[in-house]
């Protein structure tokens, strides 16, 4: 599988917010390019598209910026990819008969990792990274 890099920064961008969330003071574009490594004129289509798509909400002025339109927990990643990518995961297409064998493995790993994606959401990414910053143990 893929993972374009508008997709891969979108995901980046919302999982800042989400770290945010659910404090309602926008974070700043510059913020989030930099605290996530993703290029500043990229970050800005990125969050317009998911402005438009109703993930965020921006804020204008000098202590304007973006924050998530809704709770974590309602983002899942499927909605993120559906959005940016146009569809589900795509398998590979057999050019021989529906039932080749192969055909079908790949159906079902496109319907397997499509309900992984379902079953994500910012929310839990955002409990990963807690818990990865938990994990690490400071030696002097």
């Amino acid at each position: 599988m893929k993972v374009s890099a508008k997709s891969n920064y979108a995901c980046r961008s919302l999982l800042e917010l989400s770290l945010h969330w659910p404090d309602e003071s926008p974070l700043q574009v510059g913020d989030i390019a930099e605290r996530q490594g993703i290029p500043i004129k990229f970050l800005i289509h990125i969050l317009i598209n998911l402005k438009q798509a109703g993930f965020v909400k921006s804020t204008r002025g000098k202590r304007g910026g973006y924050v998530l339109a809704k709770p974590p927990a309602e983002i899942k990643l499927s909605d993120i990819w559906r959005n940016l990518e146009g569809s589900s995961i795509s398998a590979p297409m057999s050019k021989r008969k529906s039932q080749d064998v192969i055909t079908l493995i790949w159906s079902e790993v496109e319907t397997a990792v499509s309900g992984f994606m379902h079953n994500i959401s910012f929310e839990d990414i955002c409990n990963r990274v807690r818990t990865n910053h938990k994990n690490f143990v400071y030696e002097i």
